[in-house]
């Protein structure tokens, strides 16, 4: 997962929303009761960043780089911007560091998802955020990323190869959402049997990751998190008894070594447990999203799709293209350690800022034409994916895993149609991603399973 969770932050600044209801044909009300915006603030709940959150990005670019929400926050909306404060090392991660974190204590006081939180290395600054780091990352060197090719490949043709050749179906449910969770829970350890199980578990948990959530939901995913922990430490045990070669092993290993090296403190199981949560709803949530939103995109520029098709080399550019026109993230925060100068304003300790990544990739003076959508886009610095100490650390697996995909998928249908008359989005503003995905393929494709 990368550092676009701003959930905890923005509930930090004591200004959280009612959960919007499902959207129909994308559209999102504004929280019941909520007040209107004052006058040249920019509002959040406006359903126009479900419905056309580019357009959105153009007008805010039109009146400029910096600018002040409706619910105390400020928001950059410009490129250079955003990188620069993603970059910073004298801004921090942590929302404990918001300056109303104390009296609103979102997740609950004393949850298992506040507990779970606090101990997240995406919540963390340096150097605890280094430690916890460090182990996570030892499950993504790039040899072993390499290394699950293969078995991602062959979930692609296992699912694929259960869906129909003449028959319209719902590609969120049948592929999107499916095959992330069954690649991280192989990666985990988990068995096969679980994925509904925990793709109910991880749908309830994202609601970390979202600042409309309400505290229904909050409490929903924290009794999530004390099933999936039950589970995560059964496999944890078991590891440790009978090690092998999934990422769970790696990181476990990489654990034990942490605890042994002499001046550096070790990781204890409840941390290990936190970010092997983290690491599950951030396996499933932004692939999910990055494989719905990329198909979208296709289906609607025909003539690029057909490109593609005819030249799969061009997948790790179209990928890259598919992050920067609809991000399966659209925020990432950052919380000021002391006086910082912004828009022309000194800004005190405490103060949340909202990087609206989404805005970023509409910026005209850094991508050419960005309301065109181009699999063959040449300069494309996309920040779907963080930056600074906080780049998500999941990212290789993400591109692995959308590349293989969409691969397979072409190959197996030589056309599919949309049938959507508009898109459906889930109702939330920071995590980008459909309800659902109709599409009808039309024949199958000789290289199909």
């Amino acid at each position: 997962m990368n550092d676009s969770t701003t959930a905890a932050v923005e509930q930090a600044a004591g200004r959280s929303a009612a959960v919007l209801p499902a959207p129909q044909g994308g559209a999102s009300p504004a929280a019941p009761g909520a007040a209107p915006p004052a006058p040249g603030l920019v509002d959040l709940a406006d359903p126009g960043w479900l419905r056309h959150p580019r357009e959105m990005a153009r007008q805010l670019h039109a009146r400029g780089r910096v600018h002040r929400g409706s619910r105390g926050l400020w928001l950059l909306t410009g490129h250079a911007e955003c990188r620069a404060v993603m970059q910073s090392a004298h801004l921090s991660r942590d929302p404990r560091r918001a300056s109303s974190w104390a009296a609103t204590r979102p997740f609950g006081a004393g949850s298992a998802l506040e507990q779970a939180a606090e101990r997240f290395m995406l919540f963390n600054d340096p150097p605890v955020h280094a430690r916890l780091r460090r182990v996570v990352s030892a499950a993504f060197t790039p040899a072993a990323v390499r290394g699950l090719r293969a078995s991602i490949a062959s979930a692609c043709d296992q699912l694929l190869g259960s869906l129909p050749d003449d028959q319209p179906f719902d590609f969120m449910r049948s592929f999107a959402q499916t095959l992330p969770v069954r690649v991280i829970c192989d990666l985990l350890g988990l068995d096969s049997g679980d994925l509904e199980q925990a793709k109910a578990w991880s749908d309830a948990i994202a609601c970390v990751v979202e600042p409309l959530a309400s505290r229904a939901e909050r409490a929903a995913a924290a009794q999530a998190v004390e099933a999936l922990c039950a589970r995560l430490r059964e496999q944890v045990a078991h590891r440790r008894a009978s090690p092998g070669g999934t990422v769970l092993d790696l990181m476990i290993q990489a654990q034990a070594q942490a605890q042994v090296q002499d001046g550096r403190p070790g990781l204890d199981d409840d941390e290990l447990l936190a970010n092997l949560v983290l690491l599950f709803i951030a396996g499933h949530e932004t692939t999910t999203n990055l494989l719905g939103n990329g198909l979208l995109a296709l289906l609607e520029h025909p003539a690029q799709m057909a490109r593609l098709r005819a030249d799969l080399a061009l997948l790790p550019g179209a990928v890259e293209e598919m992050l920067r026109w609809e991000s399966p993230v659209n925020m990432v925060a950052r919380i000021t350690l002391g006086d910082w100068s912004l828009g022309g304003q000194e800004l005190p300790a405490g103060e949340v800022l909202y990087c609206m990544v989404g805005a970023a990739h509409q910026d005209p003076s850094v991508f050419d034409e960005p309301e065109r959508f181009d699999i063959a886009r040449r300069h494309n610095p996309q920040l779907a994916f963080g930056g600074g100490v906080h780049y998500c650390v999941g990212a290789p697996l993400a591109r692995l895993e959308a590349e293989v995909a969409f691969a397979a998928v072409l190959r197996r249908w030589p056309a599919l149609r949309g049938l959507d008359p508009a898109p459906r989005w889930r109702a939330a503003i920071n995590v980008r991603g459909l309800q659902s995905l109709r599409v009808e393929p039309l024949g199958k494709g000789a290289a199909g399973t």
